[in-house]
Order: structure tokens, then C-alpha cells, then sequence
């Protein structure tokens, strides 16, 4: 055990004094400090504070004091040995030292054997049941894990005097009752799993006395499950919480090599959208005979999604898409999906053609902030023929975001599609060709005086209808904004009522950024 460790163990009980220049020292064994024999690292010697007195210790050991670290002899010892780790537990006669000591390396030793077990269980690859079973055994407390659509996945309850939280319901029907969902969503349970320390948290319902130990499970960092510990019958130790920490590493792993993620989906399904993607196909018949025998539904519009890791995204892998595929699915069901790479493609069926479904879609938005993952979205079209039209739109604003330089989880096509007209006409032309003059006036003034007309003309016309917005994205003062739209129609000799002239210097604009 580790000096440092040993100490904060003591603290909890006790009022201890540490001196301890090497924190990560480790005592495997203890004796009292007046047995005769050379001294040795590794041992933690308990001792009175006369005990201390005209001795020599060598650099390294630990020495626990059963006493006042401001006697005589303590303040001689700490003086003269500054290179040895020294506790002072005051309160206690050196009997009751050593007794607190000795309960200290059970509860470690305990602890340790309890870990291995745990081991044991996880590396026979019995399945997650038997983990939490063996964890169970331990804690003796209810444990459930249930995946991302509430389905109970693994239950440990033994015998439940009371059962006010419905968990014997929950084990009965396999899924979690209607009122613990409430509860749940009603204390953002999930919300604060996600911004928690180690994905854990101790909390407990407002309805309710019973505290519960809650756990998200991640796997290549995506969200799988989330297992809940219930505090029955004695509060949990620094050691449970340790077992805990370490209990949730064994699920994750569980996760990791079971058929938990294998779906109904079907490689069939994967190939057909595979070759839509790559256009394989030559008639809208021969598409809808092969989407028959498939069994797929048609629906009046499509989208393509494309998900891709962000820049903080760590180890991005195809295994982690194939996991994020059934926590997007519970947020777009029906979806038909293929991983190309390290991206996921979905075709989404719809019965419109509105953004504005997947624009206020806030579990998509929370799935793609919390997995450090971005998606884009394609424009609607009708014909299954087009997917790879839609594929390729969603593609150009993926190679266009180093130059659009916005941040945001949901990127839709249709909000950059003159940046993709302008990335296509400068393969073989210079952009500022077809830029307003005016525009190109105002851009080399700017440069010119160090102004922000420019910048102030894009916002503007960005928020014509909202000049106090425009303004706060400014960090301006909305009249300052006037007077300065003002000026530069006087300088540029402008006339932003006309409609079609606001359309053109909107349309220079985007050639410029793109130039």
C-alpha cells in the first residue's frame, strides 16, 4: 500500500499529521518500531514518541506515531530525519496504533482479493450477468446495467426488505418501469452522467432517501449502457468506490468483446446501400426490385447523413461508429446505414422534406457533442438513384469546413451550397472575377486602414431584419452599427434597400471567403 494512501485511510477516522517527503513509498507489512533488526523500506513501524528518541533511522522507511507530532521527540526526529515518512496519529496509545494498522492492511488485503475476483469472473468470459453477480456478492447491494433504450441488460437484487424504486418489476419485465423513467429524466440523470468526474455520480432521487452510485459505460468512446448501484443497508467506503470505479471498467470491457453491438441489420442491407453510394445501379426498377426483396419500405423524401469524428475526437476507428450506429438508431429509426472508412453514412427515410426536424433535434445534438463526433446533412431528394448525389453533397462541406471555420455539431448542405458552387468555378477561374466591386473597394480599404467594414457589410446583411443581433455579434453598440453602416454606404455610394444589390454583395462575399 502506498504511504500516501495509507494516510488518507487514517484521515477518515483520525486526526493524523503527515510528513511524507516520498508520497509513493510502498509498506507492505507493519511492526512496532521497538522489535529489534535492522530497519527496512517497505515495512511501516509503529512507535510511541519516546520510541523516537535518540535514534538514527535510514532514508526511505515509515514510521506511524501514536502521538503529538509538537513533543520533544517528535520535533527532534522530524528535524533530523527529513528523508523519513512520518505519520502522527494523535488520540491513540500505541496498542490501539497498531490495531488500527492491522484493520487497515485487512481492509486492503480484503479489497485486493475481492479485485481479483472480479478479474476472474471477467476474463471467463461468462457474460456481464455473472460480473454483476460477483460484484453483487461484494457490495451486497442492488446493481442494474441497461443500455441507451432502457432495456435491462444484467440485474443482481438478493432480497429486497422493501422495494419502493419498482426494481423487482424492472428484473420481472426486463426493461425499466415507466416511473423510474420519469425519475430519471426528471433529475437529468444522464445529463450529469456525461459532465461527471469518470462518468460516475453519487446522487439519490428527490423523491427518495436512497442514494445510488450511477455509472455511464463508454466504449471507444461512445455511451453504451449505464449501471446503477443502490446504497442498502451501510454506507459505501473509499474501498467500495474503488470497487466500484473498477467495476465499471469490467462492464466496459464486457461490452467490448460480447455480441452486444450485433444487429438484425444484416450485410445485405449494408452491400445494397454500399452500392447506391458508388451508383451501381443504372434504372430506378432495378432499385426498387432489389429494395423489395430487402423488404424496405419506400418513403416520399431521403436524406444522407454523414457522421465524422471531430478534431477532439481520440483514436476515431471504425469500431466506434459501429458502436455509435445503435445509439443513433434509437434517435433515427429506420435508418439503413454503411461505414466507409472512419465516417458513417445513414440514408434516412422521411415523410417531408424539412430541416427543421433534425435542426431541433436535441438528442442527435447531444449524441454528437458528447462522442465528439460532427454530422452532415445532404439535401432532401426523392429517388433512391440519388443517394450518391446526396453522399457527395454532404462530402463537399466536409472538405469545405477548414475554410467555413464555424462551430457546430449538425452542418446541412443547403446552408453552403454557394461555397460549393464557388470551391467547383475556382478550379478554372479566379473567384474575384465575379465579385461585386463594391465588395472588393470595401475589402482593399479595410486593408489598407486596418477597418472592419467588411465584416461589419457581412453581418449586417447577414441580419438585416435583427440589428441587435447583429450588433452583439459585433460587440458593438447597436448605434455605433448604424453610423457605421451609414458611412460605408456613403463612401462605397451603396443603396442597401435594393434587394437584388444585397443579393449580389451577398453572393461576392461568399466568392471572397472562398478566394
Amino acid at each position: 500500500m502506498v504511504i500516501q494512501k495509507l494516510s488518507e485511510n487514517l484521515r477518515l477516522q483520525f486526526t493524523v499529521t503527515p510528513y511524507i517527503p516520498d508520497p509513493a513509498q510502498e509498506v507492505f507489512t507493519f511492526k512496532p518500531l521497538r522489535v529489534p533488526g535492522a530497519l527496512k523500506t517497505g515495512i511501516l513501524y509503529g512507535a510511541a514518541p519516546e520510541d523516537l528518541s535518540g535514534r538514527e533511522f535510514p532514508a526511505g522507511i515509515c514510521i506511524a506515531v501514536a502521538g503529538d507530532p509538537a513533543s520533544a521527540e517528535s520535533a527532534f526526529a522530524l528535524q533530523n530525519h527529513p528523508d523519513v515518512n512520518f505519520l502522527f496519529i494523535s488520540g491513540l496509545t500505541l496498542p490501539d496504533l497498531m490495531s488500527v494498522i492491522s484493520d487497515v492492511f485487512m481492509e486492503e488485503t480484503r479489497f485486493t482479493t475481492q479485485i481479483n475476483r472480479l478479474s476472474v469472473v471477467s476474463s471467463s468470459n461468462a457474460g456481464l450477468q455473472p460480473l454483476i453477480d460477483q460484484a453483487h456478492s461484494v457490495l451486497e447491494c442492488p446493481i442494474v446495467v441497461m443500455d441507451s433504450s432502457y432495456r435491462v441488460l444484467a440485474i443482481s437484487l438478493g432480497s429486497l426488505a422493501e422495494d419502493h424504486q419498482e426494481l423487482s418489476r424492472q428484473q420481472e419485465i426486463g426493461i425499466i418501469t415507466e416511473r423510474n423513467l420519469k425519475r430519471m429524466k426528471r433529475d437529468r440523470v444522464y445529463e450529469k452522467l456525461r459532465q461527471a468526474p469518470n462518468h460516475m455520480l453519487y446522487t439519490k432521487a428527490r423523491d427518495s432517501d436512497i442514494w445510488w452510485v450511477n455509472m455511464l459505460i463508454t466504449v471507444h468512446g461512445i455511451e453504451v449502457a449505464e449501471t446503477g448501484i443502490q446504497e442498502t443497508g451501510r454506507k459505501f467506503s473509499d474501498y467500495d468506490f474503488q470497487y466500484i470505479r473498477f467495476l465499471q471498467q469490467m462492464i466496459a470491457l464486457e461490452f467490448q468483446r460480447s455480441n452486444y453491438f450485433e444487429t438484425d441489420f444484416g450485410i445485405a442491407h449494408s452491400i445494397f446501400v454500399k452500392e447506391l453510394l458508388d451508383h451501381q445501379f443504372i434504372s430506378e426498377e432495378m432499385i426498387a426490385q432489389r429494395a423489395h426483396l430487402l423488404g424496405w419500405k419506400s418513403a416520399p423524401y431521403y436524406f444522407i447523413m454523414s457522421v465524422y469524428p471531430d478534431e477532439q475526437a481520440v483514436h476515431p476507428s471504425q469500431k466506434k461508429m459501429e458502436i455509435f450506429v445503435h445509439r443513433i438508431l434509437s434517435v433515427l429509426p429506420n435508418c439503413r446505414w454503411r461505414i466507409n472508412d472512419e465516417n458513417l453514412v445513414l440514408l434516412i427515410p422521411r415523410q417531408d422534406s424539412s430541416f427543421r426536424f433534425f435542426r431541433e433535434l436535441g438528442a442527435l445534438h447531444e449524441l454528437l457533442r458528447f462522442n465528439h463526433l460532427l454530422a452532415i446533412l445532404s439535401n432532401p431528394f426523392t429517388r433512391l438513384m440519388d443517394v450518391q448525389k446526396g453522399y457527395d453533397q454532404t462530402q463537399a462541406v466536409h472538405r469545405l469546413r477548414s475554410v467555413i471555420k464555424e462551430e457546430r455539431r449538425l452542418w446541412i448542405y443547403t446552408d453552403y451550397v454557394i461555397l460549393h458552387m464557388a470551391d467547383l468555378l475556382r478550379g478554372s477561374n479566379s473567384l474575384s472575377d465575379f465579385c461585386h466591386p463594391y465588395i472588393l473597394q470595401i475589402f482593399r480599404y479595410d486593408q489598407e486602414n486596418d477597418t472592419s467594414y467588411l465584416e461589419t457589410l457581412r453581418e449586417y446583411l447577414t441580419n438585416i431584419n435583427n440589428p441587435a443581433l447583429c450588433a452583439r455579434n459585433l460587440h458593438i453598440h447597436k448605434n455605433t452599427l448604424y453610423y457605421r453602416i451609414n458611412k460605408i454606404c456613403d463612401m462605397f455610394d451603396l443603396d442597401l434597400n435594393n434587394g437584388s444589390l444585397r443579393m449580389r454583395l451577398q453572393l461576392s462575399l461568399e466568392l471572397l471567403q472562398m478566394s
